[in-house]
């Protein structure tokens, strides 16, 4: 808490943080702005239908798609460019090549991303017509009426998408973090108060003990997702001095901190988003009265075996990516030889190299382990009848807990800037002062 209230005190910080919950404002507001061509109880009623996938995608829409909003689609649409163009950037040697010039290459691909975004926006807002076939206002052309909706509905996610890029450049952090974290805020509430009106014909006093005993569990489990995310190792990195007359030269002995959860919550991010793809496409246009057990079976996917096989491999192979760029090893041991350091009791060179290949191994296994147990012991325990409804629980608290450890070290690192700016400032004012 400190950091934050520590942050709150420098101007430019708080600028970021008041344009921050300003941009979020403006994204609660427009969940309550209807999505015009559309019969609002009728589409209500059809969402209300949408099982599982429509649960994900109302939290990922700020609420927004159970109120038939103009941004329903939410964020979903431009993570799914997001995470698409990352993977075409890695597989394609050209865009690669154009990702590592530098902060030029970095628009590149950020302008292709937006260009993906907008695709993905309209694919999803034809998608989502479609599936509302049924419930187009009848006082108008049907056609006009259809096509109204979905340039709306396209402007809104595309709108949404726009803001994620604002918090980007101008606010306090990963714009998708941020959005996302405020998406599930926004919806616990909700939660608890469900499971207050399903208890409570088991008497109130019951139904509020049940009630405050499941809100202080999921607190504990936060605070867990925390403690874990802190967790870390130091290394300790030595450098040789040399003397030369009077002066030594060499670097400082330095502390490099390695966290277990080098990659964050990214793998949950990206493997949700990437698994949901079948059951969005066919939870959007699957005819309400549909009775085919294979698609049925898609669009509930948590009901799947594979989802889960799946859902394990995404985790673990993203874990590991994202962990790579954080922490190369190979790259971090050349750098240790180059400027003459070493791990104590290590050689320079292929044995530094081993070590840190090994170490890096160990935090990606803990990593993906945690991430994997957090997330999927609720989706498992959620097949049990009594305990329906559990299922999104571990991977809300890994969201909580990273997306607030994130916000921390972003907080952190521009505080460290600005202090180095005010350092170098008043340096600058006394230079200038003497010179005088």
């Amino acid at each position: 808490m400190s950091t934050f209230t520590d942050s709150y005190k420098v101007p430019e910080l708080r600028k970021k943080m008041w344009f921050t919950f300003l941009i979020l404002s403006v994204l609660a507001l427009l969940s309550l702005v209807p999505v015009p061509g559309i019969d609002h109880a009728g589409a209500s009623a059809a969402i209300a239908k949408w099982g599982d996938t429509g649960v994900l995608l109302d939290v990922m829409s700020f609420k927004a798609l159970g109120n038939v909003a103009i941004t329903s689609l939410g964020l979903y649409p431009f993570l799914l460019a997001s995470i698409v163009m990352q993977i075409v950037t890695i597989a394609v040697p050209k865009l690669r090549a154009i990702a590592q010039t530098g902060e030029e290459g970095t628009k590149i691909i950020q302008k292709y991303t937006r260009f993906a975004a907008v695709i993905a926006d309209v694919v999803f807002a034809v998608l989502y017509c479609t599936g509302m076939r049924n419930h187009i206002w009848t006082n108008m052309n049907y056609w006009v009426a259809i096509c109204l909706a979905g340039i709306c509905l396209a402007a809104g996610a595309a709108f949404f998408g726009w803001c994620i890029e604002l918090i980007n450049n101008k606010g306090t952090g990963s714009g998708l973090i941020i959005v996302i974290l405020a998406c599930i805020l926004r919806d616990l509430p909700g939660h608890f108060k469900d499971l207050y009106i399903k208890t409570l014909p088991l008497g109130v006093p019951a139904a509020s003990g049940i009630t405050f005993g499941v809100t202080a569990a999921v607190l504990a489990l936060i605070v867990f997702v925390v403690w874990f995310n802190l967790g870390g190792k130091k290394l300790h990195i030595l450098f040789s001095k040399r003397t030369v007359g009077m002066k030594q030269y060499g670097m400082q002995n330095q502390s490099i901190p390695l966290r277990v959860c080098q990659a964050g919550v990214m793998p949950i991010v990206y493997a949700v988003a990437l698994l949901l793809i079948p059951a969005v496409i066919i939870t959007l246009v699957l005819p309400e009265d549909s009775t085919n057990i294979f698609l049925l079976g898609i669009a509930n996917y948590k009901r799947s075996v594979s989802f889960y096989i799946l859902y394990v491999f995404f985790v673990a192979t993203f874990a590991y990516l994202f962990s790579t760029i954080q922490f190369n090893p190979i790259e971090m041991s050349n750098q240790i030889k180059q400027n003459n350091g070493y791990i104590q009791g290590l050689r320079p060179g292929k044995p530094t190299a081993q070590y840190l290949v090994m170490l890096c191994r160990n935090l990606n296994l803990a990593d993906a382990a945690f991430l994997i147990a957090i997330s999927i012991v609720p989706m498992l325990l959620d097949l049990i009848p009594v305990l329906n409804g559990i299922y999104p629980v571990g991977i809300t608290c890994l969201m909580l807990g990273g997306g607030l450890i994130e916000l921390k070290l972003f907080m952190d690192n521009a505080i460290s800037v600005e202090e180095e700016k005010a350092k170098a400032a008043s340096k600058d004012k006394k230079k200038n002062k003497y010179a005088k």
